[in-house]
């Protein structure tokens, strides 16, 4: 059986010695002691997200204006080269912007977590009341002793040795 200390004093007069023995309690009730521990739970949910749009660039329709200016300029005769030129750059810019500023809209996906508590009762051992010579006390343990139940306990007493 495990042994419990506890401290019995005699007082009789200012002058004593200590004496040490053991001897048995009587076990009178046992109590459950609980703590609270969280165990988080955490969760996690994935969505498709439109992604942010990309800066636009003005490099694509200049290209593109360059190059059908040019391809233009190069069908008709006299005044009809520069009217093809001015409509191939216009077509040009259109399709040059539009190959580098793609207006497609990108998805992405994104996840998101969620931590919530969740406390739960532990039992962490015993609170047991002894009884021993009259006197009462309570120790925290962690055997689950039996009501009614002999302990062999430590007792420290304090003796009066001058009368």
């Amino acid at each position: 059986m495990k042994k419990l200390s506890i401290g019995l004093t005699i007082l009789v007069s200012s002058f004593a010695n200590a004496a040490e023995f053991s001897d048995m309690a009587t076990v009178k009730r046992v109590t459950p002691r609980y703590i609270e521990v969280n165990h988080p739970i955490s969760s996690c949910q994935t969505s498709t997200e439109a992604a942010p749009p990309k800066e636009k660039g003005v490099a694509g329709a200049i290209i593109g204006g360059v190059a059908g200016g040019l391809l233009g300029s190069r069908v008709g005769k006299g005044n009809g080269k520069v009217a093809a030129g001015a409509v191939g750059a216009a077509v040009g810019a259109v399709v040059g912007d539009r190959m580098q500023n793609d207006d497609t809209n990108e998805t992405r996906n994104v996840e998101r977590c969620t931590q919530r508590d969740n406390y739960q009762r532990v039992q962490e051992g015993y609170i047991t009341t002894f009884s021993y010579n009259g006197h009462e006390f309570e120790e925290e343990t962690q055997t689950k002793y039996r009501v009614g139940q002999k302990v062999s306990v430590q007792v420290n007493a304090i003796i009066d040795q001058t009368n």
